[in-house]
């Protein structure tokens, strides 16, 4: 796929290296830069096959901190390299939309799988799970790894960050490396800590690239752009290969054939003057194409070693000054009286708070790799640090004059043209200032400088069902927040009350038409609009004033502090008093609790009660970071709706860190951690358990203290909501065994994935219903409206079919006689578990309920057995007729107290029965 051929060609040219081993040869340590874009996975933990869960970043930490502590041993110093340049068009529009639509037909055929077979994904289909670049980034910095993100074009700087910086080699996977020809090029794709405390991967001996192709040096970037890229495209040269004898589709051509091809007809050219090159390829100077091929072969000899010395981005390159001393160059600015050279939250007294809440989060852990602060891990961070963006010799060089070039000018265009119904000014100066130095050094959300300069925002595909069936478009139900990030990042509320000011005054020199609106144009792929336009987003304000984003970001004040998290919470619809009481929330479980609210918040009835629980008792795990332990669990069947849970919860957990960005980091980055919440793999163990656990203590394996936290933090999170659950979902799918096709349904069944029974349910007697027999969630109080959201008096009555029927459904046929009878499910009297053969045979030995439990009758067409009633066991009671009486049992005694079953059953939710019922507020 265009320069990406050539990596594919020089595979197996690669020489296998230690690094470990290279760095004992190097005096001082050896320096190498690693593009993370290109080993995401290996970066993840080398590969994972429960991935499609939603992340285990308690494993990914563990990773992470073993790899920090084999780099310190063995002095190899790295800067890892993050992609946080925005792919808006014309620059690299079919990059992207080619990467998403690949990533589109991988998560079809994951979610094919997990249907089918209800096993992990093979690693041929791997997609990032969603949130790990916010999981390496955080858990990058809290080791004290040096870290770079891409603002402009990401193999550009990070060449240029390799130069400047003179390290000793770059280490990725991209074919653009190959033509820049950094120090030494390593490959990320085949990077491998084993066991024998070595660092493998592959080197590719770059300078002898040209005698590989026998292309002359001084053609080789004319060679790289002849292979198509992002500025001249391969469509664009179907013409050029079809001269070339290719005829077939380029995805049909084997990489060697095409770099051959190429090569002949580059080394044949009389000469290296490029007007003569594209008359010789596109037959015409003037052709739209030659101007093209000019700009991409001076693409990749910017990013020469004599090149990227006077290359600039199309924002230039920001002058190597103090910007700490620099004051605000905006005469408009309200912040005159603020420090705006960091944020109010990077103070140490927020810092401090924010490693002693993490520290108290991990307290319990249990992991292998130690997540606590060590002195030598510190002192090697201290070591990296030196190394990192702060230091070198290439700070003293001068700036070269910016090349006025068409890409350039493309790009300014693009970043102050807006809407016509855009009409907001720009951000202020210093907030730029501060997002660009941020978003550099990784400590702030990658979409919040794409908002600001751009005015665009890129979302990647998803784990999800591009049909949307049970869950809606993850991107399009968190737009809300993203809306009001915009216009708090926009001051959208001072510019409205202050043109409303002018106008009431009469002052305004020209009367306010509209009000202040921003318009952000949001990437989105999907079936229906596959990366071709983007949608056009309206910041909305919030619904009290909120401060200026300066005021918001530097504001020292106690004010200030309550207002951040006060703009934050409303964002995300949190904005109630339990969630800030760290009895019921937790300060490192605030991200997911307000994500969970948010969910509930909507007009789209998706999670079900115990699927919440499941989230709830998962944070509040004691295996959660106990990453040994979740390697060895094994989870039975893996659903498909569970799988788009955690991606939605974990895109959830993106957007509110978004948000956190946008109103100054109330929330201390290291507590926003997702290992501190999630992890994908016991989030699936505990779906499944849910759906068959009887009380919240078994789901909480009988931990009482747990049992107490997620009952308190449900409250806060349902605080003040009218709760409408999902409904639950039909028995009768794919997978059902018991009875014959519709017959199931009166004579039970048992639901069956992947040869694991996950569900069984008795018969369905419309009039002689006598224990409850679904397979439900029996741990709660359902209200008239019961927790499964089925409307109604009656609600959920544990009859056969395993779910509601609506108004105009017909009732299930009567049970025939000749039909075997389902054997019931137990029954709960008082807590104590009663089986219906003891039911039965009391009512033999007499019973005075004995009517009430008869037995159904096994024999076909036998008359039922008859058994004294409860009248005529007071009769004989009256008359003292004791010859043949039987002592009562605990059980006959118990029933005799509560009165018949058909009593009991609506008496079988009480609020005092099981210990792990909830108390939040649930009203109608």
């Amino acid at each position: 796929m265009g320069i990406q051929d050539l990596q594919t060609y020089l595979e197996n040219e690669g020489v296998g290296v230690d690094l470990f081993r290279i760095a004992r040869n190097h005096a001082g340590g050896f320096r190498l830069v690693l593009d993370a874009e290109g080993c995401l996975d290996r970066l993840y933990g080398g590969y994972f096959s429960d991935w499609a869960c939603g992340g285990q970043w308690a494993r990914c930490v563990q990773f992470l901190t073993t790899l920090a502590q084999a780099l310190a041993e063995h002095q190899v110093a790295l800067c890892v390299c993050f992609n946080g340049a925005h792919p808006a068009p014309p620059v690299a529009p079919q990059h992207w939309i080619q990467t998403q639509s690949t990533y589109r037909q991988r998560v079809n055929s994951v979610l094919r799988h997990i249907v089918t077979k209800g096993t992990p994904p093979p690693k041929v289909w791997w997609v990032p799970p969603m949130g790990l670049h916010s999981c390496l980034r955080t858990a990058l910095r809290y080791l004290n790894i040096p870290i770079m993100v891409s603002s402009d074009d990401h193999c550009q700087e990070v060449v240029g960050l390799c130069r400047e910086k003179t390290y000793a080699g770059l280490v990725g996977c991209s074919g653009e490396y190959l033509v820049f020809q950094p120090p030494r090029y390593f490959s990320s794709s085949q990077l491998k800590l084993t066991y024998r405390s070595s660092l493998e991967t592959k080197e590719y001996k770059i300078h002898e690239l040209p005698q590989l192709l026998d292309v002359p040096q001084d053609r080789l970037c004319l060679l790289a752009a002849l292979l198509g890229g992002t500025i001249l495209s391969e469509q664009s040269l179907t013409d050029f290969y079809k001269r070339l004898g290719i005829t077939q589709k380029k995805q049909q051509v084997p990489p060697e054939t095409l770099i051959k091809a190429i090569s002949q007809f580059v080394r044949d050219l009389p000469s290296s003057d490029m007007d003569s090159a594209c008359i010789e390829i596109f037959g015409d100077l003037n052709d739209l194409r030659a101007a093209k091929l000019k700009q991409a072969v001076q693409y990749y000899l910017n990013g020469t070693k004599d090149g990227f010395l006077k290359y600039r981005t199309a924002t230039g390159r920001r002058p190597k000054t103090n910007k700490r001393n620099q004051k605000p160059d905006s005469p408009q600015s309200s912040s005159a009286d603020l420090d705006t050279s960091k944020l109010a939250a990077e103070s140490s007294e927020h810092e401090q708070k924010g490693l002693d809440d993490y520290k108290l989060a991990t307290a319990n852990a249990s992991m292998n790799a130690d997540f606590s602060t060590e002195e030598r891990t510190m002192e090697v961070g201290q070591a990296l640090a030196s190394m990192s963006l702060e230091g070198g010799d290439a700070e003293q060089k001068k700036p070269a004059p910016k090349p006025v070039e068409k890409q350039a000018a493309t790009k300014e265009s693009r970043q102050t043209k807006s809407p016509s119904s855009d009409n907001c000014p720009p951000a202020p100066a210093e907030v730029l200032r501060t997002c660009a130095e941020r978003h550099a050094r990784g400590l702030m959300h990658p979409h919040m400088l794409a908002i600001l300069t751009h005015r665009q925002v890129a979302l990647p595909v998803l784990m999800e069902d591009d049909n949307h069936r049970e869950i809606p478009s993850i991107h399009h139900f968190y737009r809300p927040i993203r809306q009001n990030v915009y216009a708090i990042l926009y001051n959208m509320h001072h510019h409205r009350f202050m043109a409303q000011k002018a106008k009431d005054e009469g002052t305004s020199s020209m009367s306010v038409e509209r009000a202040c609106t921003v318009q952000v144009a949001e990437w989105i792929y999907s079936r229906v609009n596959p990366g071709k336009t983007p949608e056009m987003v309206p910041g909305v304000v919030l619904d009290w004033p909120v401060p200026t984003v300066q005021r918001l970001w530097f504001g020292t004040a106690q004010d200030d502090k309550c207002r951040r998290m006060r703009a934050f919470l409303s964002c995300m619809r949190s904005d109630t008093p339990l969630m800030l009481n760290t009895s019921y929330v937790p300060q490192h479980l605030l991200i997911l609790a307000t994500v969970l609210r948010f969910i509930m918040t909507s007009q789209i009835q998706i999670l079900r009660r115990q699927e919440l629980d499941a989230f709830l008792a998962t944070a509040f795990s004691n295996d959660l970071m106990n990453a040994l332990h979740l390697q060895e669990m094994t989870v039975n069947g893996i659903s498909s709706r569970g799988v788009q849970l955690g991606a939605l919860v974990m895109a959830g957990a993106e957007a509110a860190l978004l948000a956190n960005d946008a109103c100054g980091a109330p929330v201390p980055w290291l507590v926003a951690a997702p290992w501190l919440y999630f992890d994908g793999k016991l989030l699936q163990r505990n779906l499944a358990r849910a759906m068959h656990c009887k009380h919240l203590a078994q789901l909480c394996d009988n931990h009482l203290d747990t049992v107490v936290k997620v009952e308190r933090m449900r409250k806060a999170i349902l605080e003040g909501l009218e709760v409408e659950w999902a409904l639950p979902p039909l028995p009768l799918v794919a997978g059902v065994v018991g009875g014959l096709g519709w017959r199931g349904r009166a004579r039970g069944a048992r639901l069956e994935i992947a040869g694991v029974v996950v569900g069984q349910w008795g018969a369905d007697y419309p009039q002689r219903a006598r224990y409850p027999q679904a397979a439900h969630y029996v741990g709660y109080t359902p209200p008239v409206r019961n927790a499964y959201g089925v409307r109604g008096g009656r609600g959920w009555r544990g009859r056969g079919g395993g779910g509601a029927r609506g108004r105009g459904a017909p009732r299930p046929p009567r049970r025939r006689a000749h039909d075997e009878p389902a054997k019931p499910a137990t029954l709960s009297v008082n807590g104590k578990t009663v089986r219906p053969e003891d039911l039965g045979s009391q009512a033999e030995e007499g019973s005075p309920h004995g009517e009430e439990s008869a037995p159904d009758n096994d024999n076909e067409g036998a008359q039922p057995m008859r058994t004294k009633t409860a009248k005529n066991a007071k009769k004989n009671v009256g008359k003292g007729k004791k010859k043949n009486s039987i002592p009562k049992t605990e059980v006959a005694q118990t029933l005799e107290a509560n009165g018949p079953l058909d009593k009991m059953e609506t008496g079988h939710n009480s609020d005092k029965e099981h210990i792990g019922q909830g108390d939040a507020p649930v009203s109608n």
